[in-house]
Parts: C-alpha cells; sequence; structure tokens
C-alpha cells in the first residue's frame, strides 16, 4: 500500500491516486499518477522526494501568466517531460474579479461554478488527449498532473484518469473532495475583507461540481470519451493495464 498525501513543504495537495476500487477485482496502481497544487515553493527537501518518485513527465495546467509569475521549482538536470497544456473555463476570471470586488457570494459562485465544470467537457475535453497518452508514453513510471489550487483543472484531468481506469463516480468525487482537507491558500489573489463565506465556496471542492462534469461527459459522449478525443480500442485497454492492478 502507498501513501496517499505525500508530505511536501511547498505543496499542501500533493495525492498519490492508488489504491482506489477500479471495476471487479481491481485497483488502481500506487505511484503511477500524482495530483498536486503548485509547485512553485517546493523547497530542496521536496526536490528529493520529488526526485526519488522517479516521474516520467508533468502535466502544468495553468495559464502561461500563472507559470510566468510562479514558475515550477524542479530538481536541476532533470529529464521529466513537460507538458503546458494551460487553459481556465470561460468566465472564470469574471468571477475572480466580481469575488475580490465583493460583487459576488456563495450562491452565485456555486452557480458559476457549476456552470464552469460543464464547460471542462464541452470547451476543454480534447485539451487533456495529451496529458492522458503522456501516462502511456511513461510505459509504467509516474506522471503528475498539476496546476494552482490542485482542484479544478487538475480535478477534472484526474476524474478522467480514474474513469479510464474503470473506477465509479463514488470513488471519483470522494478523491476530488480529499481537496477540503488539503487546500490550497489562494487569499494572497484578493484584497483584505473578501468575504470569507464566498472565498470558502470558490476553494471548497464540492462534490456537485465533479457531478456536473460526469453527467455532461455522458450527455455529449455516452462513454465514448477515450474514442472521442483520439483513443483507440488497443490504446484504452493499454491505458488500463497501465493504470491498474489486481486487488492483492
Amino acid at each position: 500500500m502507498g501513501e496517499r498525501r505525500i508530505a511536501m513543504d511547498g505543496a499542501v495537495n500533493f495525492r498519490d491516486i492508488g489504491g482506489y476500487g477500479a471495476g471487479p477485482g481491481r485497483q488502481t496502481r500506487w505511484g503511477r499518477v500524482y495530483r498536486s497544487d503548485s509547485l512553485a515553493d517546493l523547497s530542496q527537501a521536496d526536490l528529493d522526494r520529488l526526485t526519488a518518485l522517479d516521474l516520467h513527465g508533468i502535466a502544468d495546467f495553468r495559464l502561461p501568466s500563472e507559470r510566468e509569475s510562479r514558475p515550477d521549482r524542479l530538481p536541476d538536470g532533470h529529464a521529466m517531460a513537460l507538458l503546458t497544456p494551460g487553459f481556465i473555463p470561460r468566465g472564470t476570471e469574471d468571477v475572480l474579479r466580481d469575488v475580490a470586488a465583493g460583487r459576488l457570494g456563495p450562491e452565485g459562485i456555486r452557480a458559476q461554478v457549476l456552470g464552469h465544470y460543464r464547460l471542462f467537457v464541452t470547451d476543454h475535453l480534447a485539451i487533456y488527449a495529451e496529458p492522458l497518452r503522456l501516462i502511456l508514453q511513461a510505459d509504467g513510471r509516474g506522471v503528475l498532473f498539476h496546476c494552482t489550487s490542485g482542484k479544478d483543472r487538475t480535478g477534472f484531468g484526474i476524474a478522467l484518469v480514474l474513469l479510464a481506469a474503470g473506477c465509479p463516480d463514488a470513488v471519483i468525487v470522494d478523491d476530488y473532495e480529499l481537496t477540503n482537507a488539503w487546500r490550497r491558500d489562494i487569499r494572497f489573489m484578493f484584497r483584505d475583507g473578501v468575504d470569507p463565506a464566498a472565498l470558502d465556496m470558490l476553494t471548497s471542492a464540492r462534490g456537485e461540481y465533479m457531478l456536473q462534469a460526469l453527467d455532461q461527459l455522458r450527455i455529449d459522449h455516452d462513454g465514448n470519451w477515450l474514442q472521442a478525443i483520439g483513443f483507440d480500442a488497443a490504446e484504452r485497454r493499454q491505458l488500463r493495464a497501465l493504470l491498474t492492478e489486481p486487488v492483492s
């Protein structure tokens, strides 16, 4: 058995997604896919821990502006493949401005975020093809998905990984909601005096958000989403084999 949360000095939400039920008699492999918040503040000890994970590659879902202002701190001389499929759902920046200005309360934020999770499917699903192919290319080594808080863009990416592995919705939601235990503090993005309840709604991982995305995925693709983004039958089988193993 592996360790769910990997303690880091400079990242609060660094997790291994191994050990989850993935269909009859199977579970997700430990040490195969990790998820995290920002890597900009990693300590030297963190870099040593990262090196010990022997990652094949990292997919960073942050926008170029996010990467430029807070670049990942990675081990010197590493040979990891680095993907930068950066994006943000349409309207997210407006929400952040409205929260900062006090114009949007908790229920308004909830409604906006529910919509954004549907946009992950309708507008951005194809962006996740290359990060998922990174798992195939790694051929048994680990890969890491991350963004700023490790909740939304990373959360949907990890949901796709778990779906590809054969995990049920309940497992996907449970893993998503674990972010609530290890939230990245993003108060630096806002002025003093922002409504704490609004900030809590913005940073919380609510199961209903992820269920909106999973519902939209089934409406749009009826279970054939991997095929829709270019994975043939052999690749889909290989992906599941790399992600899962028999329950010991």
